[in-house]
């Protein structure tokens, strides 16, 4: 019979061991449920059932918090397509371009669609993690990596690469933004006429509109979200396969 030492139990301890993964989720149930400024480490360690002293065996600070947080984020983004891209690219000669060009429209829709409806989950984070440095967040350099080597694979210029994903990204973060944005967000008031063109577009748009495409989620808010986020990035796959020549 194993023998106890100085009143210690024996066996699995009573609540999960704390590490990084751990901590990052629990931030984020702390973002999602309350907002980012309600994000501090008294109420991380609350939420954890530890001391804030745990909390700083795994985080050296507030910002290598953040930098986690950022990371648990892009790790939900799916790049595999992109992936895929870079893997199938061996042996590929000038004649598999037109191929090329047609898996990389695919590749990039998936990732940016995946993109955007990881970010519309969380939008408190999306101006944090926007100017966010990637030093110190694997994550999100892993997720850099993929999508640029499935970029170069099929023959996107080295110096389009990060304007691409720049790009990319600025549309994206604005439109996990819209996501939430309320459907009236355009609509005029009765004594407001100062505005009759752009009024008219707008109940020309909401009356096309009325039908909801099946992008949209359980994160996105907004029925009128979906279609201008389709055509805005029909346009920059296109204008990113154009760089195949």
């Amino acid at each position: 019979m194993a023998e106890r030492r100085s009143g210690r139990r024996v066996g699995r301890p009573s609540t999960p061991v704390l590490n990084r993964d751990r901590i990052a989720e629990a931030a984020l149930a702390i973002v999602t449920d309350r907002g980012l400024p309600k994000l501090t480490m008294k109420a991380l360690a609350d939420s954890l059932g530890v001391t804030v002293a745990a909390l700083y065996n795994h985080i050296a600070s507030k910002a290598d918090l953040l930098l986690l947080v950022q990371d648990a984020v892009m790790s939900r983004v799916d790049a595999a397509a992109l992936g895929r891209l870079a893997a199938d690219s061996a042996g590929m000669t000038a004649a598999d371009r037109g191929v090329a060009s047609d898996n990389l429209a695919a590749a990039l829709t998936d990732w940016a669609r995946s993109y955007r409806r990881v970010f519309a989950g969380y939008p408190d984070l999306v101006p944090l993690i926007a100017t966010l440095p990637v030093s110190g967040a694997p994550a999100t350099r892993r997720m850099y990596e993929v999508v640029a080597a499935g970029l170069v694979a099929v023959g996107i210029p080295q110096p389009h690469i990060v304007p691409v994903i720049v790009a990319f990204e600025s549309f994206l973060f604005g439109s996990a933004m819209d996501a939430h944005a309320p459907a009236t967000i355009f609509s005029s008031g009765p004594d407001e006429s100062d505005a009759p063109v752009f009024s008219a577009a707008v109940d020309a748009f909401t009356a096309r509109a009325d039908t909801p495409s099946p992008v949209v989620s359980d994160d996105v808010l907004n029925p009128y979200a979906d279609p201008p986020f389709e055509w805005g990035l029909a346009a920059l796959v296109a204008r990113t396969v154009s760089l195949l020549g």
